[in-house]
């Protein structure tokens, strides 16, 4: 049986890297715990071998993997979404020579929306969630789609019955990065199963025709794939799951100039944005140039060392409030990261505070420039 992220194993990896590439938020959802991990900023090297002194551990499920508690404390089960994958020749397992020869077993056209897997609590409730979050513009989306489907709901409950969590990708026209869709709909991806950790992608279901599928191709071959990714057009790419479990993407030239064409990677802002928002990936391996490498990596480094000083920063202050907010306000209203921290125990996640923060200031490009010269905003 493959590697599978534990509860245990997750805090290690908070532990080892200080609650920076890893991390958890806890919630309390009617009652019950609910725990989340995900990464950040992280390479190759920290889903493969996070922990030197224990090479078993892997960090491919640290994203989304969620574990719900019943009210006693005791764990009453682990939900696993999508793992780490990576594109066609990124990294060393995706290189053409060595995915070449394997079986192909599904092929899933990738949809340009927001993640959503549907998880249960003890007490039998739903609760639909993207990868860090339980309450956003997608999981409301999500759930009245549900709350007005019974069908979709009985489909479900029938993969979450049998150990699965169902992954759907949420679309709509007020939820997309470059392609354009009408009205909002829950696209069934596939299921991951909870205990073996395979992902069954949607056409390896049998059909429930009220089940709206994601797009899948037959037949095609990994050349032929590549090949339709030179000149397919409205489409964001596909995601390959070979027999050996082993996922990988395949972006089409469109949609890579359409979503950040090269000229942009000249624009510090856009690249800041790409690199928060994790979509740097497909910049470094579509433009894999010594000028460009060299100078993301730079830039990454600025926002990295900033964002961990930051959360150190206001860790710090945050420390200082003992749950009165208005006393907190007298004493600290002057200070510089007043404001963050109050966002802070707010959203109960420093981190997403201080990118989001980083994000709206290096917005426009004399700002970001500002920002990489000073490393400080």
């Amino acid at each position: 049986m493959k590697y599978l992220i534990t509860y245990e194993d997750g805090h290690k990896l908070i532990d080892a890297y200080d609650d920076f590439n890893f991390s958890k938020s806890e919630f309390m959802l009617e009652d019950y715990k609910v725990v989340t991990f995900t990464y950040f900023l992280c390479e190759f090297k920290h889903f493969e071998t996070p922990l030197k002194e224990d090479p078993k551990i892997k960090g491919y499920d640290m994203r989304g993997a969620t574990f719900v508690f019943n009210k006693d404390g005791s764990l009453y089960k682990r939900f696993l979404m999508l793992p780490k994958f990576f594109n066609l020749n990124q990294v060393e397992n995706t290189q053409y020579d060595v995915v070449k020869h394997k079986k192909i077993i599904g092929i899933s056209e990738k949809e340009d929306g927001s993640l959503i897997a549907v998880m249960k609590l003890p007490n039998g409730s739903l609760f639909p969630k993207t990868i860090g979050s339980f309450d956003n513009e997608q999981t409301a989306g999500a759930r009245k789609i549900l709350n007005d489907n019974s069908y979709l709901k009985g489909f479900i409950i029938h993969c979450l019955d049998r150990g699965f969590t169902p992954l759907f990708e949420y679309v709509s026209w007020d939820n997309r990065i470059v392609l354009k869709y009408g009205s909002p709909e829950l696209r069934f991806l596939g299921a991951r199963n909870n205990i073996t950790g395979d992902y069954l992608p949607s056409q390896e279901f049998s059909p429930w025709y009220k089940v709206t599928l994601s797009k899948s191709l037959k037949n095609t071959t990994l050349d032929e794939l590549i090949e339709k990714s030179k000149t397919e057009e409205n489409k964001e790419g596909w995601v390959v799951i070979f027999e050996d479990g082993q996922m990988i993407k395949i972006k089409t030239q469109w949609y890579i100039v359409k979503h950040k064409c090269r000229d942009n990677l000249d624009r510090e802002n856009i690249v800041i944005e790409m690199i928060l928002n994790e979509t740097i990936d497909d910049a470094i391996t579509e433009f894999n140039e010594p000028m460009f490498t060299e100078k993301i990596g730079n830039i990454q480094n600025i926002v990295n060392t900033y964002i961990v000083n930051k959360t150190l920063e206001i860790e710090k202050l945050y420390k200082e409030y003992k749950g009165d907010k208005r006393e907190f306000a007298i004493k600290y209203n002057k200070h510089k990261d007043f404001h963050l921290t109050i966002q802070s125990i707010r959203q109960k996640n420093i981190k997403v505070v201080v990118i989001d923060y980083l994000l709206k200031r290096t917005k426009h490009l004399k700002k970001a420039r500002e920002f990489i010269e000073k490393g400080a905003i």
